[in-house]
């Protein structure tokens, strides 16, 4: 593992998106050479975090990804231990995939990577 900060993090996948948006016209004419092209321009994260940069250009980063940050962050300023912070994964988990079926309820989606930025974004 890397010893990259959650702040860190985040911004490597920001800049990812500015690639992704440079490379966005490659991407209809020739999906490979723009995955290539998005991973040299974010060897870092695609070499320290490749799910994390697969998730991301294939569009499946979603508001989990900022869950999970938001608890890297608590575990740095030591105001959370891994235990306390994988306790609390793993009940949102069970919150997000079992609870709805065991209740017989649909699954609800978590807000999309997209429209998590958009609530920051100036109306």
């Amino acid at each position: 593992m890397t010893d990259l900060t959650s702040v860190q993090i985040q911004a490597l996948v920001r800049e990812m998106d500015a690639s992704m948006r440079k490379y966005r016209l490659t991407k209809r004419v020739n999906p490979e050479k723009y995955h290539e092209l998005v991973a040299y321009e974010n060897q870092t994260l695609y070499e320290s975090f490749p799910t994390v940069f697969e998730m991301h250009i294939e569009g499946k980063l979603d508001a989990t990804f900022f869950e999970m940050l938001k608890l890297k962050h608590k575990m740095e300023k030591k105001e959370l231990t891994e235990d306390e912070a994988s306790r609390i994964i793993g009940q949102k988990l069970f919150d997000r995939f079992v609870a709805p079926v065991i209740e017989n309820k649909p699954v609800e989606k978590p807000l999309s990577y997209t429209d998590f930025y958009k609530q920051f974004s100036d109306k």
